[in-house]
């Protein structure tokens, strides 16, 4: 009986390690789209355009992404240098188009969240089962041990992000990608992830110069 608790207490130290093991967070690109006709022709400047209410969180998406194309050898500005946004306002065409035309930009990146998903989840000690016990019983003493194992309580979150890429002159689409990310631990650590996310697959489709 003491062998059994110690072991029970075990296996909840085991989960919790995994729960925040989990918890550090991680993106991945969840589907993607590419025109084929612009596959292998990079991008040289590009308009950063994130929709977020918040203006420090918009800065900070928009900086990364100015960051990692200009490392990329890519020009990029943030939409911020010319566009104070405030909570609840919408930029027209006419402005957009002023700062494609003032930073003489190809193309255009609107980024913006599409989903916030939040659910609590739970999970027994003792879970694990065999398909077959020995008799009724032992069915009956799994079940038993199951249901008065401790339970180990969390959140998980789940955020959604849309990142579209458009050419300026056609206005035609050139990348498009849905990313998820679950259970950052900060902000930042998400918009990091996601540019990551991003940028992988713009480069693996030739749109980053000097990239196949």
């Amino acid at each position: 009986m003491y062998s059994r608790k110690i072991s029970q207490e075990l296996l909840v130290v085991g989960l919790i390690v995994f729960l925040l093991s989990c918890s550090s967070g991680t993106t991945r690109l969840i589907h993607s789209h590419m025109d084929d006709a612009r596959e292998g022709k990079p991008i040289n400047d590009v308009l950063i355009i994130a929709i977020i209410d918040q203006q420090e969180v918009r800065e900070t998406f928009e900086k990364h992404f100015v960051d990692r194309f200009n490392a990329a050898g890519v020009e990029a500005v943030s939409s911020v240098r010319d566009f104070s946004v405030r909570m609840g306002a919408k930029l027209n065409k006419q402005d957009i188009a002023d700062a494609i035309d003032k930073h003489g930009c190809d193309t255009v990146a609107i980024t913006h969240l599409i989903g916030l998903e939040e659910s609590e989840v739970f999970s027994r000690a003792n879970r694990r089962s065999s398909r077959y016990h020995n008799g009724y019983y032992g069915f009956y003493n799994y079940a038993w041990d199951y249901v008065h194992a401790p339970t180990v309580y969390g959140e998980r979150v789940k955020i959604s992000i849309e990142t579209r890429f458009y050419d300026v002159t056609t206005e035609s689409l050139i990348w498009s990608g849905e990313s998820q990310t679950m259970d950052p631990e900060a902000t930042g650590q998400a918009i990091g992830q996601v540019v990551d996310v991003v940028m992988k697959d713009l480069n693996k489709n030739g749109l980053l110069p000097g990239q196949p």
